[in-house]
């Protein structure tokens, strides 16, 4: 409920001067303070009898839910216009990663001849993420200021502002198919569009299928055979139980781990879906996200939509059990896991070479920013990255940390888990050759 309209600081001041001038002037006969006194008494009772009679209603009308980075996204706020209402302020803030219009969030209106009265806020969404915009403040005024109305509800939205993928292409095929509506080619004769063989006609094949110039070269009838054509599944899996961020960029924002991961997933996703491949995503943060593996078009507008959503976890004991919980879930046989890792935890390290064990292909993206590779970062970049420690503490714990790094790394590497870089387009061709010459050899597996 909200609470009733009460007198301003004004009215009071305004109210309480006018009474002791009046009086004052009434017994020291003082005329000049009877004309101080006669507006302030007379915008007191003028207030008093002007005052509104109910209290408004609230409505807000928030930006849509999901929109790209870059959009525009308005954010308003209606309030009843009741009877004596003049003027309306408000407060509608918003965090780092939305500009908006004006920049201090400050709004007002005045009241005019329609039912309500409105004020808005116009910003552009610079950052992915969860963009949180309030809680906001309002105000509602009557005549001369004289009477102010506060709802006591917090009015607040949030816009997920959808990631901007990476660019990726790869012409290198993914091991191990196991479906049948993809462009992957299979190990098996099947219906398809590549040709495998040709073979004297047997009873119960098709008559399209018939090869006329060997045909009539041999005097029988032969027909030619196909590899069928297969698809795959690629399971995204996003570490971002921390986010270790680099220095800033031209334009002043910063680029971190997760960043780069999410700009990755979406490259990865937008390929591999046009590719008629099935996505599926996990994101190990703050919060578990699970999207089941599907295809088609609009299944990227809800991979990404997962990813807007994505925040840095927390180093606490019990996101460490969660972390450790969800990563024990199996996945499905013959999926391709892509890990996108600074490749700092040892769990997520750790799930990887279970999962390539138990006959999974599996490639970890190093995701780590490339200026933080550097084993004497300078001054600003070590601040950012240990805040709390000197300068000279701080590097050669960053050097340690490094060297683990590189030890974790190595041991991805041992248990046949490729780590490479992200360069953009074929980045992961030579890799994704290697596994399927590796799948056609056959591997041992932990069953």
């Amino acid at each position: 409920m909200s609470g009733p309209w009460q007198p301003t600081p004004a009215l009071t001041r305004a109210l309480v001067v006018g009474v002791a001038a009046a009086v004052v002037a009434a017994v020291s006969g003082r005329g000049g303070l009877a004309v101080v006194a006669a507006p302030l008494v007379a915008a007191s009772v003028w207030a008093a009898f002007t005052r509104p009679g109910r209290r408004p209603t609230v409505s807000t009308r928030p930006p849509t839910p999901v929109a790209a980075v870059g959009a525009s996204v308005s954010w308003q706020v209606d309030v009843e216009a009741v009877p004596g209402l003049r003027d309306l302020v408000a407060i509608l803030p918003s965090d780092d990663g939305l500009r908006t219009t004006p920049t201090h969030g400050h709004v007002a209106a005045a009241a005019g001849d329609g039912s309500h009265v409105s004020v808005a806020v116009d910003g552009v969404l610079e950052r992915w993420g969860p963009r949180r915009l309030g809680p906001a403040q309002v105000a509602a005024y009557g005549d001369l200021a004289a009477w102010v109305w506060q709802p006591e509800q917090t009015l607040s939205c949030q816009v997920a502002a959808l990631p901007q993928p990476d660019t990726f292409s790869s012409s290198a095929p993914l091991p191990h198919p196991v479906g049948l509506v993809g462009s992957h080619r299979s190990a098996r004769p099947g219906d398809g569009s590549e040709l495998a063989d040709i073979r004297p006609f047997q009873t119960g094949d098709r008559l399209r299928r018939i090869h006329w110039p060997v045909s009539l070269r041999t005097g029988a009838l032969h027909v030619t055979t196909t590899y069928a054509d297969h698809d795959t599944e690629v399971r995204l899996l996003l570490d971002a139980s921390s986010d270790v961020h680099g220095p800033d960029d031209a334009a002043g924002a910063t680029r971190g781990s997760i960043d780069l991961g999410v700009a990755v997933a979406g490259a990865l996703a937008a390929h591999y879906l046009r590719a008629g491949d099935r996505v599926g995503l996990s994101v190990h943060g703050a919060t578990a996200r699970e999207v089941p593996a599907l295809g088609g078009r609009q299944h990227l507008g809800r991979l990404l939509a997962a990813l807007a959503l994505t925040e840095p976890g927390v180093g606490t004991v019990r996101r460490v059990r969660s972390l450790r919980a969800r990563l024990a879930r199996t996945l499905r046989p013959g999926a391709v896991v892509v890990v996108l890792s600074p490749v700092l935890e040892r769990d997520v390290l750790g799930h990887a070479i279970h999962l390539a064990r138990t006959g999974h292909h599996v490639i970890v993206v190093d995701t780590l920013p490339e200026a933080l590779l550097d084993r004497d970062p300078p001054p600003a970049l070590l601040a950012a990255l240990a805040p709390r420690l000197a300068p000279d503490v701080a590097r050669v714990a960053w050097r340690m940390r490094l060297a683990e790094r590189a030890v974790e790394q190595a041991r991805c590497e041992a248990a046949g888990v490729p780590v490479v870089r992200w360069v953009g387009p074929g980045s992961l061709d030579a890799v994704l050759r290697a596994l399927g010459r590796r799948h056609r050899t056959g591997t041992a597996v932990v069953r």
